[in-house]
């Protein structure tokens, strides 16, 4: 079993649904409970592998991202930057924890793949403020 230390305060539903509102996506249950049980923090067994072009590689987990108003690891900021100002990443995706080097652990929230969680590579984005328009 994965420990997870250094979370942020307990959260209630509505904290959370507060959140769902602002980036206009429901969170799938698993991240719901993970948020209720944790909010943050990190975690021991942080190393992952994902297929990247047909070969497996691997990152780490470095924080998972919380609801709180502190200034690090801020959910909401982090909903802020990627997807209201900047529109870095697709519109049915979360960011839910980063790795050591700024690429993102997201999940989705909408469409055939909801739940499924992804590696977001930074140096490999797309722009999807001028793909949709």
């Amino acid at each position: 079993m994965v420990a997870i230390f250094q979370p942020e305060a307990k959260l209630d539903v509505l904290q959370i649904e507060e959140i769902e509102k602002i980036v206009g996506l429901r969170f799938p249950d698993d991240y719901k409970e993970h948020l209720l049980e944790f909010n943050g923090g990190q975690c021991d067994l942080n190393i992952f592998v994902f297929d990247e072009d047909g070969k497996m590689s691997e990152s780490s987990i470095d924080w998972f991202l919380a609801i709180y108003e502190g200034e690090y690891d801020n959910l909401r900021s982090y909903i802020e930057v990627y997807k209201v100002l900047e529109k870095r990443m697709p519109s049915n995706m979360l960011p839910i924890a980063h790795d050591p080097v700024g690429n993102l652990i997201c999940i989705s929230c909408d469409g055939d793949d909801f739940g499924r969680v992804y590696f977001w590579d930074h140096e490999k984005e797309v722009d999807y403020g001028k793909a949709s328009g």
